[in-house]
């Protein structure tokens, strides 16, 4: 189960901030301003997905680099056409000449993606972040990572320039049913989290699970078949599933690449730049507009729906945005 918030008012720097409850893991799209993010809630983030690196969508990781520094943290990013040498120039605009001697090692592995191929180099802090070859010319055809409890997929788009949108699926929802726990006489504790993660594997069911409240020792520790507690204590539910989409001008094209991404998304978070009354200024600056936005929603039968990326020549008349948006979304533009 995760949560996904805005880490900025509307008007400032795009980025939602995505976390992973029982993981303790976090996951962020886009990399602008961090500095609402209190330093605990950075240490938790193991991916970062950016859309395109326009500064307020990438400024963001010299603030990370800065907090992540002399600890051992492994985080790879994903970004555009030209990102790996883009990342290099940030790593390169500053002196390394002490790192070597730090006990942790903070590493970086930044993938490259391109509509067909993707390329990975790694970054480690104490060798002062000279480029390892990891992965060249791999193939890519829109997954940007599968995993046992969540999918990521992108699209590009054009805004001038290629800017990604991405969708986070999660595979399925594992919840505990409290009540059965009761009636199995079984404690709250770590264990759920690592039967999750086992069920989530698919490990068999025969897999034997160690049973250990927070105050329990070793020779307290019962165990149980997996089979026998998924059956039990665990309710399966479908997952949840939400989308990101920053710059990008309305389009045919644009439009067709949104809708299909975001089909069905429990939370659609979606740039609204301007008004419709400046829907011209809007493709000369190739950003959509609260209608579009909400049209978009609408096609791609979203549940809910977060703007953001707002232009801060409508300070004052945010509701505006939101109204224009929010009708076109429940289809009565009439309305606004």
């Amino acid at each position: 189960m995760f949560s996904a918030t805005l880490i900025n008012d509307p008007f400032d720097d795009p980025g939602v901030y995505i976390d992973l409850r029982y993981r303790r893991e976090a996951l962020l799209f886009d990399l602008g301003d961090l500095h609402a993010l209190p330093p605990r809630k950075i240490l938790k983030i193991q991916t970062i997905f950016v859309s395109h690196t326009h500064m307020d969508h990438f400024i963001g990781l010299d603030h990370l680099l800065r907090i992540c520094l002399g600890r051992d943290q492994h985080i790879a990013l994903f970004g555009p056409p030209g990102f790996i040498g883009q990342v290099e120039s940030k790593l390169g605009a500053y002196t390394w000449n002490l790192v070597e001697n730090y006990t942790n090692d903070f590493i970086l592995d930044v993938t490259e993606l391109h509509e067909r191929q993707q390329s990975t180099r790694r970054y480690r802090c104490r060798t002062a972040f000279t480029p390892e070859v990891m992965t060249d010319e791999a193939a890519y055809s829109g997954t940007v990572m599968d995993r046992d409890d969540l999918t990521v997929k992108a699209v590009f788009l054009d805004h001038q320039t290629p800017s990604l949108a991405y969708s986070l699926e999660e595979k399925q929802h594992l919840n505990i049913m409290k009540n059965a726990l009761i009636d199995m006489n079984l404690p709250v504790g770590p264990w759920l989290s690592e039967l999750k993660q086992r069920i989530l594997r698919g490990d068999p069911d025969t897999t034997p699970v160690e049973i250990r409240g927070k105050h329990h020792i070793e020779k307290d520790a019962a165990t149980l078949p997996l089979g026998v507690l998924r059956e039990r204590i665990i309710k399966v539910t479908e997952g949840m599933k939400i989308s990101y989409i920053a710059d990008a001008v309305y389009s045919d094209d644009n439009a067709a690449k949104i809708v299909n991404l975001a089909d069905s998304s429990d939370i659609m978070f979606i740039e609204a730049t301007f008004l419709d009354e400046d829907s011209e200024r809007a493709k000369r600056k190739y950003h959509l507009t609260a209608r579009q936005a909400g049209k978009l929603a609408r096609r791609a039968g979203a549940k809910n729906l977060v703007l953001f990326h707002f232009s801060p020549k409508y300070r004052g008349r945010e509701q505006h945005i939101v109204d224009e948006a929010m009708a076109a979304f429940r289809g009565n533009e009439n309305g606004v």
